[in-house]
C-alpha cells in the first residue's frame, strides 16, 4: 500500500510539473527564495534579474516556485514576471544588431571588389575602343591598296568580336554592382534600425534605474 501512495505522489508531482507556467525574475538586481511565505523564513537560494523559474503554486504576497538548480521556495509574487526581462530581450537585439553589422561588411567588401572589377572592364572597353579606332581608320585607307588587306581584316574582325565581348560583360558587371548597392541600402536600414531599438531600450532601463 505504501508503494502505491509514494507511486501516487510521483506521478503527481510529474503532472504538476508539465503544468508548472514558466515566468522571469523582473528587473531587479537580486530576490531571495525562501523555505515558507514570509520574510522570516530562511533563505535557500539567491535569485537574479533574468533567472527562469517554474511557477507551482501562484498566490497574491507569496509564489511557491522552483528554480532552474531544482530547489522549491516562496518568492515575493511581485517580483515575478510573464515578460522576458528587458536585458535578455536587449541582448537578442544586440546579437542580430551585431550579425547585422558583420554581414554589411562582408557586402560591403564584396560591393568593393566589383567596383573594382567594372572598373578594370571600363578601361579595358577604353582600351579596347581605342585600338579598334585606329585599325577602322587603317582599314578604310589600306583596304583597297595594302597588300595585308586580309591580315587587317581578320585583325579587325577579331578585335570587334573582343569588343562586343568586354561590352556585354560591362553591362552584366553594372547590373551586378545595382543589386549590390540595393542589398546594402536595404542592410544599412536593418542595422539603422536594431541600432535605434537598442539606444531606446538602453536609455529606457536607465530611467527605470533612475526611478529606483
Amino acid at each position: 500500500m505504501r508503494y502505491f501512495a509514494i507511486a501516487g505522489l510521483f506521478i503527481l508531482a510529474l503532472t504538476c510539473d508539465a503544468y508548472a507556467e514558466k515566468m522571469y525574475i523582473s528587473d531587479i538586481v537580486k530576490v531571495t527564495l525562501r523555505t515558507g511565505p514570509s520574510l522570516e523564513h530562511r533563505v535557500i537560494q539567491m535569485l537574479e534579474s533574468g533567472d527562469e523559474i517554474k511557477v507551482l503554486e501562484p498566490g497574491k504576497d507569496w509564489t511557491l516556485v522552483r528554480s532552474t538548480s531544482g530547489k522549491e521556495g516562496w518568492i515575493l509574487s511581485r517580483y515575478l514576471s510573464p515578460d522576458i526581462p528587458s536585458d535578455l530581450v536587449l541582448g537578442g537585439v544586440q546579437e542580430k544588431y551585431d550579425k547585422l553589422l558583420v554581414r554589411a561588411a562582408s557586402m560591403e567588401e564584396a560591393n568593393m571588389k566589383f567596383i573594382e572589377e567594372n572598373k578594370k572592364q571600363a578601361e579595358e572597353l577604353t582600351r579596347i575602343s581605342a585600338s579598334l579606332k585606329e585599325i577602322s581608320n587603317q582599314y578604310e585607307l589600306l583596304k583597297t591598296a595594302s597588300a595585308d588587306f586580309l591580315e587587317l581584316r581578320s585583325r579587325y574582325e577579331k578585335v570587334t568580336q573582343e569588343l562586343e565581348k568586354q561590352t556585354r560583360r560591362a553591362t552584366e558587371l553594372n547590373k551586378l554592382l545595382q543589386r549590390r548597392n540595393i542589398q546594402i541600402g536595404l542592410l544599412g536600414a536593418g542595422v539603422l534600425f536594431f541600432g535605434f531599438l537598442i539606444g531606446y531600450n538602453t536609455k529606457k532601463k536607465r530611467r527605470r534605474s533612475s526611478l529606483l
